[in-house]
């Protein structure tokens, strides 16, 4: 990428948060569990709870929780990353604690190589393919592929798109139209054998002006969640919020995207070590992770008469 030399030292800091990043403990107890177990923060906008659907492989707890009936199993993952490309009028830059600033693009693309090489990282049958959403159209870069090196070659190639006019919707439609027809989702015929992978779709999208809806149609992404081994999570980098934006819209939308419950839905304004942390949390595996409202990113010690609690 360009201009990385001049911010190297302080994205370098950031970046090594992700190597350390982890989630609650799947192996604690109820009780213990209990005990560390806060909501991760969101933004301040009221948000329904969506329910789960029929045919879904998971089902709703006596309390009214979800939960999935699935083999918390390491599969490799064949994740998509929908990256948006849009940059609207007045954009605010990404400023770093060295003085230099960057457009959202560029931390975007830092952070999704971070992830990448991370991730490989970790376990090198994972597979990787980018989209981006344009003022205009969803298109697909590049195919699945573990070859890190032939994925950050595209991801560089990645540019902006600047709006002529103001957009007040994007249509998701297209974009779950072009997922559909590329992407390779698991095999479920047999429930009692688990299938050789599992596909994860992570929407990164960065209009404050612009609302993501279902204008055309959302019957791609109804195929695409019906498979229990078909994932979503969402990264919303966004202006911040105010009356003359639609950051809460927008963010509502994509949480309705969430409509198994099991999808990580976060955000983050031009706060650099934040885009970072989010981007780590989402590095745990899908099928291993606890939802969302039960994650903890913070290693506790007890005081001598009472536990003090945080999240990160």
């Amino acid at each position: 990428m360009t201009d990385k030399q001049d911010s190297n030292d302080e994205i370098q800091s950031i970046s090594l948060k992700f190597q350390s990043f982890s989630t609650a403990d799947p192996n604690l107890n109820p009780q213990e569990q209990s005990k560390i177990t806060q909501p991760v923060p969101k933004m301040n906008i009221s948000t329904s709870t969506h329910s789960l659907q029929d045919g879904k492989k998971s089902s709703v707890s006596d309390d009214n929780l979800p939960v999935r009936n699935l083999p918390e199993l390491n599969l490799p993952e064949k994740i998509i990353f929908v990256i948006d490309t849009v940059k609207e009028h007045d954009c605010t830059s990404f400023k770093l604690g060295t003085g230099a600033k960057y457009t959202p693009l560029f931390m975007i693309k830092r952070v999704v190589e971070i992830f990448v090489s991370a991730k490989s990282m970790l376990q090198r049958r994972h597979e990787f393919a980018l989209m981006t959403l344009d003022s205009q159209a969803a298109h697909w870069v590049c195919d699945f592929t573990s070859n890190v090196k032939s994925i950050l070659n595209y991801l560089d190639t990645i540019t902006e798109d600047t709006l002529e006019e103001e957009q007040k919707t994007y249509d998701l439609g297209q974009a779950f139209e072009k997922i559909r027809t590329h992407a390779h989702l698991p095999a479920t015929g047999d429930s009692f054998v688990p299938p050789t992978f599992v596909t994860r779709v992570i929407l990164i999208y960065s209009r404050s002006h612009c609302v993501p809806k279902f204008q055309t149609s959302d019957k791609d992404f109804e195929q695409l969640t019906e498979n229990p081994y078909f994932f979503l999570d969402s990264l919303f980098v966004h202006e911040p919020p105010s009356s003359e934006n639609k950051c809460d819209e927008a963010y509502a939308e994509l949480t309705a995207l969430d409509t198994k419950n099991f999808s990580y839905i976060l955000e983050v304004g031009r706060n650099a070590t934040k885009l970072h942390d989010n981007m780590a949390k989402l590095m745990a595996h899908p099928l291993q992770r606890p939802v969302q409202k039960d994650t903890c990113y913070t290693i506790h010690t007890s005081t001598t008469s009472q536990e003090v609690h945080t999240n990160v």
